[in-house]
């Protein structure tokens, strides 16, 4: 029995010891595999919870150790960056010059640091300078070849609106007009689509379909398109599309019938139980012994359903204006459908199946006008028509 309690003992100690160690160890680990950031960061999470308790004291030498051999290896990597100074280069030049200066406030927040009752000390350098020109050499690199760019074709042009939307987010006063640029960059590298609707159906105003030629396109992939519902001649459109309404059509109301027979068994009160010989057998109590006594009962479910629609026939043509071909000549419609349930029963109504007890609670309800059902058709040829133009290579 002691032994057993001295090995418990044992146990519990090597994993307190265990969980003591395994923040220092995984600091450890991240040194021996050259994932100097990552030992870093460990480091200075486990001292910013707790630097004074004794096992995060441990982490202060192995913060000292990776933020030195961090700082060699972001060097490192600028002199290697330097070599071939593009836009991509530079940025990474200008991020490793900002993770130097950040890695060095985390520990002045924790200063002082000691380990074994002596401070330790961190050797800091001043890269004012240093961030501020990778910034403007990054920031004149960004300008320049979003300006050559410019000069080239609609793609080259995408790529140039994402240069001056770099530049405006790391140095927004770099230049004025930048919006202006950035404007242009996205004027010239987009497709331009005209919609022009045609309404060929009497009952439907020209009013209440005036929306569905403005095409929100901010939900589609393509953010390069831009659609206009009126024509200006300051544009050259690439594309054009054609939403025609033709044709209106109501399935008229009507009601749907249906007789459903029920028949269940039920509990229809009790009988007492006899022995062979006719009289009423008793319980270890002395008590009647009762049985539940069952009978067969029917009703007839009366299901009664309301249906109502309309359908707008249509059809959706996309052009290519500078190849004059059709890309898209798509039929489609858009639909609203009503239907609702009722019931009614004759019987009796413990036979009436669960499955149709919403429906016996309800009533006959009035039909929506034709003006909603238009209304909801449109709509959804709306929908149907986003679909369609979100899904175009254009």
């Amino acid at each position: 029995m002691k032994s057993t309690f001295i090995k418990f003992l044992s146990y519990l100690f090597i994993g307190i010891i265990m969980l003591s160690c395994g923040g220092t160890q995984k600091t450890t680990n991240h040194l021996q595999s050259g994932n100097y950031t990552s030992a870093f960061n460990t480091a200075i999470t486990q001292l910013n919870k707790d630097k004074t308790k004794k096992s995060n004291q441990k982490q202060i030498p192995l913060l000292k150790e990776a933020f030195e051999k961090a700082a060699i290896s972001d060097k490192a990597e600028i002199n290697k960056l330097q070599k071939s100074k593009t836009p991509e280069n530079l940025k990474k030049i200008l991020g490793n010059y900002l993770n130097l200066d950040i890695r060095q406030d985390e520990i002045r927040v924790l200063q002082p640091l000691s380990f074994e009752g002596n401070e330790v000390d961190f050797n800091f350098e001043d890269y004012t300078t240093s961030i501020a020109d990778a910034k403007q050499n990054y920031s004149e690199s960004l300008f320049s070849t979003a300006q050559k760019l410019m000069k080239g074709n609609t793609l080259d042009a995408r790529n140039a609106f994402k240069h001056i939307e770099d530049l405006m987010y790391v140095n927004p006063t770099y230049k004025t007009g930048l919006n202006d640029l950035l404007q242009r960059a996205k004027s010239k590298g987009s497709s331009f689509v005209l919609v022009h609707l045609k309404n060929k159906i009497k009952e439907i105003s020209n009013d209440s379909i005036k929306y569905l030629n403005k095409i929100n396109s901010s939900n589609f992939d393509n953010h390069w398109v831009i659609y206009h519902d009126k024509k200006d001649r300051k544009v050259s459109y690439d594309y054009q599309v054609d939403i025609s309404l033709d044709k209106l059509t109501f399935e008229p109301e009507k009601i749907l019938k249906e007789k459903i027979s029920q028949e269940q068994k039920v509990q229809d009160g009790w009988q007492y139980q006899l022995d062979n010989n006719g009289n009423v057998m008793k319980d270890e109590k002395g008590n009647d012994i009762k049985t539940p006594k069952y009978k067969n009962v029917t009703a007839e479910v009366l299901l009664y359903q309301q249906n109502k629609s309309s359908k707008i026939d249509g059809t959706i043509i996309v052009k290519d204006l500078k190849k004059k071909t059709n890309i898209t000549n798509k039929p489609e419609f858009g639909e609203a459908k009503f239907q609702h349930n009722y019931a009614k029963y004759n019987g009796d109504q413990r036979a009436n199946d669960q499955k149709y007890f919403e429906a016996l609670q309800s009533k006959a309800v009035i039909y929506p006008k034709d003006f909603e059902f238009i209304k909801y058709s449109i709509n959804n040829f709306k929908q149907k028509v986003d679909v369609l133009l979100s899904e175009q290579e254009i």
